[in-house]
């Protein structure tokens, strides 16, 4: 491959190419002091601008006659053209990410290809189904996408998302009013689509049945009070049945007979398994009556509920 630096005209037989998303943040390089040369690639019959083009538009929006470049004049492969523009993009964001492999499907590099040979240079996995995940990221509302850029999230972190598709409105506002972070937002959309599909629901209408869906409309100064309101309403539709399973619970103790000094503590949402006991035997005879009592299998049952 050869690359040299010269100056390229601003008119003339210019294209664009299908990088001119790229970067994803653009603003930051447009207020950058030192601006680099921008990037393109010699074909046969004209220059291919593949990298930095809105800074090529802006010269010439300008009046500049010339512009710096980094002209590609030989290239062994379209292989080859990508890690070169990978390389001048480097460090990509995740968003530079989703840009690129959309750039180079429509360029026409095989998903085997791009997903084998290009991805480890973008630090993502070499396998051929994160490609439709990347490209998911491009359907997100605009402040989802920087919301993932603002948080540095993982692919991973970030494909939560892709369980409210078809309700990234209603996340975007979620996220807006209630000012939870990445963690809760992931419980929510986690939670919500387990028991969508768990009662073969959609996902707006489980939202809606939990209460949670008319929450995006309302800003929370102490998103504390949001977070503790929300959990109470996912605890409620998870366990829809906890108050009758705490009264047979109750039952099954109060069937123990335990002194009156024996207390029992044990998780009202039943998450956690166990009863704590805590007693306090004034002589043997009582700490002999309080064992024989623990120990009796009227005792034993509420392990059943537990």
């Amino acid at each position: 491959m050869k690359i040299t630096v010269k100056e390229l005209t601003t008119v003339g037989p210019t294209i664009h190419s299908s990088f001119n998303p790229l970067p994803y943040l653009r603003h930051e390089q447009m207020e950058s002091a030192l601006s680099r040369p921008i990037l393109a690639y010699q074909t046969p019959s004209c220059i291919k601008i593949v990298g930095d083009i809105h800074r090529f538009v802006a010269a010439q929006d300008a009046g500049q006659s010339t512009v710096p470049v980094y002209l590609i004049q030989e290239s062994e492969s379209t292989q080859e053209l990508l890690q070169v523009i990978v390389e001048y993009y480097s460090p990509m964001n995740l968003m530079d990410k989703a840009l690129f492999t959309k750039a180079a499907l429509d360029i026409g590099v095989p998903r085997k290809i791009l997903a084998e040979d290009i991805y480890p240079a973008v630090h993502l996995a070499p396998r051929e189904k994160l490609i439709d995940q990347v490209l998911f990221l491009l359907k997100l509302p605009e402040s989802l996408q920087s919301f993932i850029i603002e948080k540095d999230l993982s692919l991973k972190r970030a494909h939560i998302f892709q369980r409210a598709e078809d309700n990234l409105d209603w996340v975007e506002k979620f996220i807006a009013n209630l000012r939870i972070g990445i963690n809760m937002t992931a419980e929510i959309i986690g939670n919500v689509w387990e028991m969508a599909k768990r009662d073969d629901l959609d996902f707006k209408t489980k939202a809606q049945e939990m209460g949670l869906w008319e929450m995006a409309d309302n800003s929370y100064e102490d998103n504390r009070l949001a977070v503790m309101e929300i959990r109470e309403k996912i605890n409620m539709a998870r366990f829809p049945s906890l108050s009758e399973a705490g009264e047979r619970l109750l039952e099954t103790i109060d069937s123990a007979e335990l002194p009156d000094y024996v207390k029992l503590k044990w998780d009202p949402y039943f998450e956690q398994q166990g009863v704590q006991i805590s007693f306090h035997a004034k002589d043997e005879a009582d700490l002999g009556q309080t064992l024989e009592k623990l120990d009796s299998l009227k005792f034993k049952n509420i392990f059943k509920h537990i």
